[in-house]
């Protein structure tokens, strides 16, 4: 009998652990567990398929097609429209498959800083605590001499590398532009304390098989394939809700994933509800957008959210689905002067074969562009004292308030890749280049709420974008400073002709000039109309970084907290919850470390709790 399956006829009714989630955080714990005491028989139940060899999955260049329609590896969250998005209606998309978002996201390798992780204000969470676990997940490829070796780790199961291929031209011409700017060139922008630097930037890719390194291949299958684990995976089942007894968690009640299966009259018993308990723990990991709405099906939440969505309540904790984060996000594209050979674009237009790519990468002398995703670039990023001074009131007073005496604390990330993100069938076969931002610490919150009982209810969900607005200025500074790097670069084929994607300037205001090639030390001006032309298009094109988190926050009950240190819902015994929705605050970066930073800080808790000797 296989032990990953999605049929759960195959799996027993009652287990030691049930994960209800096979995310990053849910794979990276489960695994954990089961390779410590084989002896534990541990359930994971997953919404998506198996993830097991999928190619679009496996090979870091195709990870664009995971966010195409009908996609079957993501699952798409639409938000409520937002008139600080001109009237849209955002679309964030999640991990819909085994590793959750790990198996679709950028790869970006992005650690949060020391002090975000002090910010969460919790005992045992703090940026030197979580060191050694960030050290104990990874190998790290990496021989600049300028690198300390103390911050990394080098026996890990997940592999850090610049993957198989990198643009270097087109690296040192962003570098040696954006060093112009202010930015300093550095060894390691992930070390947890630089916050103003800019590095060729590396990814969770190994770099021996071209593979990408999600937390389902790299810790959950080798178990799953061995003969000594009491480890099981049902996939294609969401988790309707925790059952409670008597103020514990005593189990699941899971049903067929409709998206997935095709039911038919033989299978139709199978898409009754299935109850399997769990002897000690229930661990939700099914993400900031599942997480907080399978609790409140279990009755766990807001009294008013839970009667209006007819759910009885178990037990009131009123932050369930509160404190909705993300990262946001915009592009700027531009026509550069790379070669065919330095560009992902071939990828994207048809000229580069995946199958071709994939065949050639073990043969000697390949050129591994499958195992590259041109997210070459990125900065972590603090505003220069003339930005700052050019900014508005509102946004130097926050600034000074949260920023300025803590330098460890940038603004921005900022990225740049030999590559146009956006759809090529309208654009001419060529050569492009994208420069994109995302805040470190927005202010905008949002939430989302179940709005019935049932697990394919429609959920109510505000994203929160640029609901406040110091995140739009903070974003219209980003344009700036990206523009001044653009503008500096030898591949930039220079001009206002050459913008592909970018805010649309009066004709004649100081903000249409694009004076190509530039001195050193000029910065461009803008005027008043310039400024809210950038607006307008960040409000028209912002979107979600994938970085959804904090809606089971690990707080206080009494100041709107879900969890607690040791990860226990609040009121509720045998109940933990694992994943992104427990950040009380955001971190500078992509988030998927962060994901599997909880998923093995919950193993430890968990390994304690359970009395596993040499975790």
């Amino acid at each position: 009998m296989s032990n990953i399956s999605n049929n759960s006829a195959q799996f027993p009714d009652e287990v030691d652990i049930i994960v209800a989630g096979g995310g990053s955080a849910g794979c990276t714990l489960a695994g954990r567990l089961a390779a410590a005491d084989p002896s534990l028989s541990i359930l994971v139940i997953e919404a998506g398929i198996n993830n097991k060899d999928v190619p679009n999955v496996v090979h870091p260049a195709m990870y664009l097609s995971h966010l195409v329609p009908g996609s079957k590896t993501a699952t798409f969250h639409k938000a409520k429209k937002s008139e600080k998005l001109n009237n849209r209606e955002a679309i964030v998309p999640i991990g819909g498959c085994l590793g959750g978002s790990g198996s679709i996201n950028f790869m970006m390798y992005t650690r949060g800083q020391g002090i975000d992780y002090d910010d969460w204000n919790t005992e045992g969470w703090t940026g030197k605590d979580l060191l050694p676990l960030f050290r104990k997940m990874e190998t790290y490829h990496n021989d600049d001499p300028g690198v300390d070796k103390s911050f990394h780790g080098y026996e890990g199961p997940f592999h850090v590398s610049h993957g198989g291929y990198r643009s270097d031209a087109f690296q040192e011409d962003c570098i040696r532009a954006a060093t112009e700017t202010g930015l300093k060139d550095v060894p390691d922008a992930n070390n947890l304390t630089e916050a103003n630097g800019i590095q060729r930037w590396l990814k969770w890719i190994n770099p021996a098989t071209g593979r990408r390194q999600d937390a389902a291949h790299a810790i959950l299958h080798p178990i799953l394939e061995s003969n000594r684990t009491g480890l099981q995976v049902l996939t294609e089942h969401k988790v309707v809700k925790v059952v409670i007894s008597n103020g514990r968690a005593t189990g699941v009640e899971c049903v067929p994933n409709i998206l997935t299966q095709t039911l038919t009259p033989a299978t139709q018993a199978l898409a009754n509800p299935k109850v399997i308990k769990a002897r000690k723990y229930v661990v939700v990991s099914a993400g900031a957008l599942s997480s907080p709405c399978i609790l409140e099906r279990s009755g766990i939440g807001s009294k008013s959210v839970l009667n209006k969505a007819r759910v009885p309540v178990v037990s009131e904790v009123p932050g369930v689905g509160a404190n909705y984060m993300d990262h946001n996000l915009y592009f700027m594209a531009y026509n550069s002067n790379l070669t065919e050979e330095e560009s992902f674009d071939p990828f994207l237009d048809g000229r580069r074969s995946f199958d071709d790519e994939i065949a050639a990468f073990s043969k000697p002398g390949s050129s591994k562009h499958i195992a590259w995703t041109a997210m070459d670039i990125a900065a972590k990023v603090r505003p220069t004292e003339g930005e700052i001074a050019s900014a508005p009131d509102s946004f130097q007073k926050l600034w000074k308030r949260d920023y300025e005496s803590r330098p460890e604390r940038p603004l921005m990330v900022a990225v740049l890749g030999p590559t146009h993100l956006g759809d090529h069938s309208v654009i001419p076969v060529s050569q492009y280049m994208t420069a994109a931002i995302f805040l470190s610490y927005p202010y905008g919150r949002g939430y989302i709420h179940i709005t019935g009982p049932d697990v394919n209810d429609e959920n109510d969900f505000d994203c929160g974008i640029l609901s406040d607005d110091w995140d739009l200025d903070a974003l219209v500074i980003g344009y700036k400073r990206q523009r001044e790097i653009v503008r500096r670069m030898k591949s930039f084929v220079g001009g206002a002709e050459s913008v592909v994607l970018g805010p649309k300037f009066r004709e004649g205001s100081k903000g249409s000039k694009w004076d190509y090639p530039t001195a050193n030390g000029a910065v461009t001006q803008y005027d008043p109309e310039d400024d809210e032309a950038i607006k307008t298009f960040i409000r028209d094109t912002v979107a979600t970084t994938w970085h959804s988190c904090g809606t089971c926050a690990m707080k206080p009950l009494k100041d709107g907290g879900v969890v607690d240190g040791r990860l226990n819902v609040h009121g509720v015994e045998g109940l933990k919850v694992a994943d992104l929705s427990i950040m009380p605050s955001n971190i500078s970066g992509n988030t998927y470390a962060t994901a599997l930073l909880v998923g093995e800080k919950a193993a430890v808790i968990l390994a304690e709790e359970l009395g596993i000797q040499d975790f």
